[in-house]
């Protein structure tokens, strides 16, 4: 992956311009943008709701002993976004829990029985019920094995079955499904990963535990009621969508506007969550409202395709259908995303699309933006900037050179 490419900085050390892509970034006509941590900084929601949902799980509803805040850091969930597999929080928050529960169920071996088919199914709050019933009894021998949450945090670092031992699988294999990730990792018999997946039933486009859990955290009780229609199960009061802040400035945005007209948004954020802070930050009218896609236009265009699973980040085949959509007159567009995820969807739609499709990756959503910037220049991405207010100082600067 590592293609020795050679940057130059624009202004700090944090823009850089790979050499060679000025002249295709002169003839970019088009901005497409990420939503969460691009547009909104999502540090103080997307990313606390991973954190508050691992917290929840084991120390509520499994009812281990131990302090919140240990088992998944703003550095742990940045590790796993950088291999490029995680960009969907529902599916980051699944993999952290699975893996936890991977660890306690290598210990419980031949104790813990999984559910039958129909339990699990999650279609009600009578079914959820039933999940948290067996998430308490195992609480409850975890408790007598001395499994609590200091054990789990210890294991992060173990040299086989930590969490670097996990990333570095998922860096591998970014397309490499969750349960067979841990399952690898942990060495788990499947009587054993029957029993993790019963234990946490996960769907990106169902009804279950960790969708609940995750949903109901990050929106909160009115609007969870709101945009869903149903009653919340867990009931937390606020939530936290409201603690999300624009990134770019008004003056930026109306620069982009000016130069690249009407932009478009491709996030695999809800698009009632989404529609939701567009509005909040006056975000609408710099977007054109027919290329806006959202979780569910790339499920839509999962199944135009006849795919047999989600095409989230990095599969490209739905971005390139907003592509289709957006960009029909022009053969340069670039994509600006705040994820590992984001650059290797840009490459993977390279490779099934003749248009040119760069990429401008920002820092600014990362706790550890090094590290970040390294695996962007690892994989050649066109530009790096600190955050989306970056970008028309970056285009004049080109502009200049190119003259």
């Amino acid at each position: 992956m590592k293609l020795r490419q050679s940057y130059h900085t624009l202004g700090d050390e944090l823009t850089l311009c790979r050499d060679d892509a000025i002249p295709l970034l002169l003839e970019v006509k088009k901005l497409i943008f990420d939503c969460d941590g691009v547009i909104v900084s999502d540090r103080d929601s997307y990313r606390q709701a991973i954190a508050r949902s691992v917290d929840y799980f084991f120390l509520e509803l499994v009812g281990l002993k131990g302090q919140k805040g240990r088992l998944a850091t703003q550095e742990n969930i940045q590790k796993m976004k950088n291999t490029g597999a995680f960009n969907n929080d529902w599916n980051l928050t699944y993999a952290l829990i699975t893996y936890y529960l991977g660890l306690i169920i290598r210990l419980l071996e031949g104790w813990v029985k999984p559910a039958s088919a129909d339990e699990d199914q999650v279609r009600s709050p009578s079914d959820l019920r039933n999940v948290l019933s067996r998430l308490g009894d195992l609480g409850a021998k975890s408790r007598q094995m001395g499994i609590d949450i200091p054990y789990l945090e210890s294991m992060k670092s173990d040299s086989l079955l930590g969490l670097n031992s996990l990333s570095e699988t998922f860096s591998e294999k970014t397309r490499l499904p969750i349960l067979k990730g841990i399952s690898q990792n942990l060495a788990l018999s499947e009587p054993m990963l029957e029993n993790v997946k019963s234990l946490c039933p996960f769907s990106v486009d169902g009804e279950d535990l960790l969708r609940r859990l995750f949903d109901e955290t990050y929106l909160g009780r009115t609007l969870y009621q709101k945009f869903s229609g149903k009653k919340p199960f867990f009931d937390f009061g606020e939530g936290l969508i409201d603690n999300e802040t624009r990134i770019p400035s008004f003056e930026t945005l109306e620069k982009m506007r000016s130069r690249f007209g009407l932009m478009a948004l491709y996030s695999e954020r809800p698009r009632n969550e989404g529609i939701y802070i567009l509005q909040k930050h006056s975000l609408l009218g710099y977007f054109d409202e027919r290329a806006i896609f959202f979780n569910e236009d790339i499920m839509r265009a999962s199944r135009n395709l006849e795919s047999n699973s989600i095409l989230g980040k990095p599969d490209a085949r739905a971005f390139v259908a907003l592509l289709d959509e957006f960009c029909k007159d022009c053969q340069t567009v670039a994509y600006v995303g705040d994820t590992f995820a984001d650059a290797l969807m840009t490459r993977n739609a390279q490779e099934i699309e003749a248009k040119n499709i760069l990429f401008i990756g920002t820092l600014s959503s990362s706790p550890t933006m090094n590290t970040l910037q390294n695996r962007f220049k690892e994989l050649g991405v066109e530009v790096i900037i600190r955050d989306a207010n970056s970008i028309p100082a970056v285009f004049d600067r080109i502009g200049r050179r190119g003259n």
